[in-house]
């Protein structure tokens, strides 16, 4: 959910990255969207559960103006529902970010045994959202010609570059009009309400479909929940402090379990961490994969922190950097990009690169009418250096990550939908990327009766942290639409 990268992240792993062009990305629109149905096939080149299939929708690119607008590709995939008992429909699964790509991370959910129990009764639906993924990708182009230093003039840099590839796209990315292909998706399913599952950022998508579409709304689940009421300072500023907390937390876990880092309070191990990071300030530590500098450093530090699965491979990283390995803290930072080139999509192949980093910027730049200056954000250092010594800098740098881009607007923080059916939202207690507040103030946004279900733990989301009475719950509205009591805690 959280823009919590930082520039140079950005630029380093996304140099080569180029996906292919939608066929339908230029010329006027020639159908209803509302007319289709999905010509469902194989899913090549795509791990998952061998009974996977997949297909493509068409939608307009401007809603309002679909004949002038040209078509955009709206990639899905579905997992047939298993049995045993009465097939429900189909239920929406949306993984977040923006720009995760749902089909591949579906597949890679599934493969892995995740969600079996609703597969039973219903049909899984994944689906790349605009921009993302095989669903018109946005495509910024090669990014090595980004080489300044200063955040602003890189952010502008990646902005101009993603102009001239994407200009006539980028207008068009943001969550409403995802919403409105949600909606799309629904009609081509065959389904009068929408059954949905959305982590982290989708609970901002299907609390504006909510929005947008209440009388197609159905049973909605909300997990880690971003909160529409805050713009992107205060975003930023209730992150920087969630995960001091949750760093905190780790670190009290490590001490107790034997920590790496000096110390024997986790007031100290903290300070520790801390002082590691200005250590590699400057040239940093050179390792396998690249040069591991500051940066790169907390950003690992902060990924572990998304789960507390996690929390061991950080102890292990500490411990090999404390000897003068990086490696470990590297492949923490940037998972799955190191050593990985990406190039243009060759065939049918559904196992098309991501263009996660991309799709996300574009879409969060869509999504917020704030652009900040340089001297504004400076302004904001005491607030973050308080929120989170550790964190505090690197978070607030993300504040000018729209630098040079269009303006944006405030659409995706409507989400009133009194007339909607009330949606079940999990809020855990420890979340650092979407703190805990966000869901209750999700739940009077609505203004529909939402319920709020806390679960007391670390992280982000809490269904996948496989607790067994958030999955019951969870189960339970999705199954048989059971909503948990008023206040009701795991």
């Amino acid at each position: 959910m959280a823009r919590t990268r930082f520039a140079a992240a950005i630029v380093a792993a996304l140099a080569a990255t180029a996906l292919a062009a939608s066929p339908h990305a230029a010329g006027s629109s020639t159908h209803d969207p509302y007319g289709q149905t999905i010509d469902w096939a194989g899913c090549s080149g795509l791990q998952g559960p061998s009974s996977m299939e997949c297909g493509t929708l068409t939608v307009p690119r401007d809603y309002a103006d679909p004949r002038k607008s040209g078509d955009l590709d709206i990639a899905v995939s579905r997992i047939p529902a298993t049995g045993p008992g009465p097939r429900l429909g189909s239920l929406v699964v949306n993984f977040g970010g923006p720009g995760i790509p749902g089909i591949a991370e579906l597949a890679q959910r599934t493969q892995a045994g995740e969600l079996a129990r609703l597969n039973r009764r219903y049909d899984l639906v994944g689906f790349d959202p605009r921009g993302t993924g095989r669903s018109s990708p946005v495509d910024c182009g090669d990014l090595a010609g980004v080489t300044a230093t200063d955040p602003v003039a890189q952010a502008r840099q990646v902005a101009q570059a993603c102009r001239e590839h994407a200009g006539a796209l980028l207008p068009w990315v943001g969550t409403p009009n995802a919403a409105k292909d949600l909606d799309v998706v629904r009609s081509a399913l065959g389904d009068d309400r929408l059954a949905y599952l959305g982590f982290s950022y989708g609970g901002r998508l299907g609390s504006v479909y909510a929005h947008e579409f209440p009388q197609h709304t159905g049973r909605i689940v909300l997990d880690g929940v971003p909160d529409p009421t805050l713009d992107d300072t205060q975003t930023a500023l209730a992150q920087a402090a969630a995960f001091q907390h949750a760093l905190n937390d780790f670190a009290a876990d490590c001490v107790a379990r034997g920590c790496p880092v000096p110390g024997r309070t986790a007031a100290a191990v903290v300070a520790g961490i801390g002082t590691t990071a200005r250590g590699l300030a400057g040239n940093g530590l050179a390792t396998v994969s690249g040069r591991l500098d500051r940066e790169g450093y907390l950003q690992g530090v902060q990924n572990a922190l998304y789960s507390k699965d996690n929390w061991p491979y950080l102890r292990e990283a500490l411990s090999a950097l404390h000897s003068g390995d990086g490696e470990l803290m590297m492949q923490l930072a940037y998972p799955g990009q190191l050593g990985v080139a990406s190039g243009p999509a060759r065939g049918p192949s559904w196992s098309t690169p991501d263009n996660y980093e991309m799709a996300k910027l574009a879409i969060d730049c869509r999504d917020t009418p704030e652009r900040h200056t340089a001297a504004g954000v400076h302004a904001l250092d005491g607030r973050f250096t308080t929120a989170s010594p550790v964190f505090g800098s690197s978070i607030e740098a993300t504040l000018l990550s729209c630098s040079g881009w269009p303006p944006g607007d405030s659409a995706s923080r409507r989400v009133a939908a009194a007339t909607a059916p009330e949606a079940l939202l999990v809020g855990t207690t420890a979340d650092p990327a979407t703190p805990y507040p966000g869901a209750a103030h999700m739940a009077a946004a609505l203004g529909n009766g939402s319920r709020v279900l806390t679960y007391r733990g670390e992280g982000h989301g809490a269904y996948f942290a496989h607790n067994p009475c958030v999955v019951a719950t969870v189960e339970a509205y999705l199954l048989d639409g059971t909503m948990p009591g008023r206040g009701a805690v795991c």
